[in-house]
C-alpha cells in the first residue's frame, strides 16, 4: 500500500542494462594501404547529446581545468515510460523464494506490471566513417528486438530475457559552414525497453502442516468452531518436519474419525 517504503532498483537496472549494451564498442582508422593506424574505443556517458555538444565547442584551456570533448563518443538518456496492456499478466501470481538467512520463512513478491522504457542514444563523430562503424557493430543485432538477460529481483531469484526493441534512427549534422566550428556528426538512435517493475518484497512463513476438518452436517456453518460436531480430521506434514524445499521428503497423513 502507498506508505510503505520499498525500492527495488528496478528503473535503475534498466537505465544500467541499457548503457551496458554498448560499452564496447570500438573503431579502427585505417592508412590507404588499409593498415589500422589507429584504434579507439569509443566511451559512452549518460546524458542528452545538447551536453556533449555544448562541451565540445568549449575551447581547451589546461591551465584552467578546460579540456575540450573529443570525437567520437556515445551518450544515451532515458526519455519515457508507459504502460503497457498488452503484457498484462495475472495480478495475483506470487514469485517465492527461501529467505536467505531463515530457512523458516519465504520472500515473496507479486506479478510485476510491465511498462515500456524509452531511450534515445547518441552517436557523435567527427567523421562519417566513424559513424557507419559505430552503427554497423550496433544495427544487425537488431531484428527489430536484442534479447539480455536481466537479474530483475535478486532477492526473489528471477531473471528475465529484456527486449531491447529499435524503433528508428535520424542524423544531424551540426557543421554550419563557420571554419572555426568543430563539427559533430549525431546519429540518434530510439529504443524501447519492454521491462518490469515489482512491488514491495514480503517476508511470509512456510506451510508445513495442513489440518482438514470435516462434519456431518452442512447447516452448522453459522455455529461457533467449538459447538460444530467434528466426524472427521486429516493432517498432512512433511517427513521430516525439518525438510527445506528442496530436500527429498516425502508426507505423512493421520486420519482421525
Amino acid at each position: 500500500m502507498f506508505g510503505t517504503y520499498f525500492y527495488n532498483k528496478n528503473i535503475r537496472n534498466i537505465v544500467i542494462l541499457f548503457g551496458t549494451v554498448f560499452n564496447d564498442i570500438s573503431i579502427k582508422r585505417t592508412d590507404a594501404s588499409n593498415v589500422v593506424q589507429e584504434e579507439i574505443k569509443v566511451p559512452i556517458a549518460y546524458g542528452p547529446a545538447e551536453k556533449f555538444l555544448v562541451r565540445l565547442r568549449e575551447e581547451t584551456d589546461i591551465s584552467k581545468g578546460k579540456v575540450g570533448l573529443t570525437l567520437p563518443r556515445m551518450s544515451f538518456e532515458f526519455t519515457a515510460i508507459n504502460y503497457d496492456s498488452a503484457r498484462k499478466l495475472t495480478t495475483t501470481k506470487q514469485f517465492k523464494k527461501v529467505h536467505a538467512t531463515d530457512s523458516s520463512k519465504l520472500k515473496r513478491v507479486y506479478t510485476p506490471v510491465p511498462y515500456n522504457f524509452d531511450f534515445t542514444l547518441s552517436v557523435m563523430v567527427r567523421n562519417s566513417d566513424d559513424g557507419t562503424q559505430i552503427l554497423e557493430q550496433i544495427l544487425p543485432y537488431f531484428t527489430p528486438a536484442y534479447q539480455v538477460t536481466m537479474n530483475e529481483m535478486s532477492t526473489v531469484g528471477i531473471k528475465r530475457d529484456i527486449p531491447i526493441v529499435f524503433t528508428g534512427l535520424s542524423t544531424e549534422d551540426t557543421y554550419e559552414g563557420d571554419f572555426l566550428t568543430r563539427r559533430a556528426l549525431i546519429h540518434t538512435l530510439s529504443f524501447t525497453v519492454h521491462a518490469f517493475m515489482y512491488g514491495p518484497v514480503d517476508d511470509i512463513g512456510i506451510i508445513k502442516e495442513v489440518d482438514i476438518y470435516k462434519y456431518d452436517q452442512t447447516n452448522q456453518a453459522d455455529l461457533p468452531a467449538a459447538q460444530r460436531v467434528k466426524a472427521s480430521s486429516t493432517d498432512v506434514k512433511p517427513d521430516p518436519t525439518t525438510a527445506d524445499a528442496d530436500d527429498d521428503y516425502g508426507y505423512t497423513t493421520t486420519y482421525t474419525e
